[in-house]
């Protein structure tokens, strides 16, 4: 797929099926869905830097008892450890807009990687327990 906005849609289309077959029950499977456009909107505007050629594959599957979701993409590498946590203590209107995107697929999944390889690509893979009444 093209790292293009209009994209987004399929993707998240995409993401529910498979995680309805994965087992994932509604709330779980909206917080994918989030977490998984955070991920993709941050490597069109990021990686790609909002060039729409770019390629980017979404892969989403059933891994044990995890519903996994890998997004690549070819563009600028990010190093996740040179984003700052967001300051979420002042009030909102006085905040700057952006930044959440890492700090919101950390808190929607259970687990959160990146990737960076020359040859790979720039790879997130993001975990979500399948369980009944996971902690």
């Amino acid at each position: 797929m093209t790292s293009s906005l209009v994209n987004l849609g399929d993707i998240a289309d995409y993401v529910a099926q498979q995680a309805t077959v994965a087992g994932l029950d509604e709330e779980c499977t909206f917080e994918v869905q989030m977490a998984v456009d955070e991920a993709c909107t941050n490597s069109i505007q990021h990686a790609y830097r909002g060039h729409v050629d770019g390629e980017l594959r979404v892969c989403a599957f059933r891994d044990g008892e995890d519903f996994v979701v890998e997004i690549t993409d070819f563009g600028v590498p990010f190093d996740p450890q040179a984003v700052p946590d967001p300051d979420l203590t002042g009030p909102l209107e006085e905040r700057s807009v952006g930044g959440l995107g890492v700090y919101l697929m950390r808190r929607l999944m259970d687990s959160v990687e990146f990737r960076a390889d020359p040859a790979a690509g720039n790879v997130v893979v993001m975990r979500k327990s399948t369980r009944v009444g996971r902690a």
